[in-house]
């Protein structure tokens, strides 16, 4: 990656099936951005927002090195509209089954966001998730995928170079496209993650197309509290292998 250079931030609206969508972009103060990261955030339904340390943590440090990177918030989270996640059904159903009824919405937010920033850069080059968001664009990078080779989108559209998950929701959700994607991929959990089984991971991950790479290191659970530095970093040595 580039040297470190000054951000800027700026709050942005896009159209979404439900509404507008809450935005952030973060871009170099001073030079053109080279590629484009999105990134997907956790579940809102535990308190995920755009600014999570995580989401925060990554959007800055790719910005910092000469990338344009967006981040977003869910339907009914922040500014974005839509009816409040926060509800009496909605939590008891997530805690009943750590998934609520209507997450297909949240694709919709999820590929909202992507046909932003294809519109605002031409192309998403890198997409990142973090916990249910790594699920979100993970599938959203696949079906991207699937496309193009069915000529059923434009190639500005789907010129998508890798994918990173962090800490993936593979209890909770379906991630058998990862057998299909054939994209350069990252997975990266702490190996003390509750909510990530660390032979489970190692499992299900043996059985996902190349090329691919596993990191599990104990870093503070689930929330990488503390740890936000070296993820970044973790990621940033990944991309410089397929940029």
């Amino acid at each position: 990656m580039p040297d470190i250079a000054t951000i800027i931030e700026e709050r942005v609206s896009f159209s979404g099936v439900a509404g507008q969508i809450e935005g952030m972009l973060a871009y170099p103060e001073h030079d053109e951005p080279q590629e484009s990261l999105l990134i997907v955030g956790p579940h809102p339904m535990l308190g995920g927002d755009f600014e999570n340390n995580v989401v925060r943590e990554l959007a800055d440090l790719f910005a910092e090195r000469r990338c344009l990177t967006l981040r977003f918030n869910f339907r009914g989270v922040g500014q974005s509209d839509g009816a409040a996640i926060l509800s009496t059904d909605n939590i008891a159903e997530f805690w009943a089954r750590s998934r609520i009824s209507d997450e297909q919405g949240f694709a919709e937010d999820t590929a909202s966001a992507a046909d932003f920033l294809i519109t605002t850069f031409d192309q998403v080059s890198h997409v990142v998730g973090y916990s249910f968001g790594a699920w979100l664009g993970s599938r959203w990078a696949s079906e991207s995928v699937n496309r193009r080779q069915s000529d059923e989108a434009p190639t500005t559209a789907t010129d998508v170079r890798s994918v990173t998950l962090v800490a993936p929701t593979i209890s909770q959700h379906d991630y058998s496209h990862m057998t299909r994607l054939n994209l350069p991929k990252l997975v990266i959990a702490s190996s003390d993650d509750f909510a990530v089984p660390a032979d489970d991971l190692r499992r299900q991950f043996a059985d996902w197309s190349d090329p691919k790479e596993l990191i599990l290191e104990d870093v503070d659970n689930h929330f990488f509290r503390g740890h936000e530095a070296w993820l970044s970093d973790q990621v940033s040595t990944f991309l410089r292998g397929e940029t």
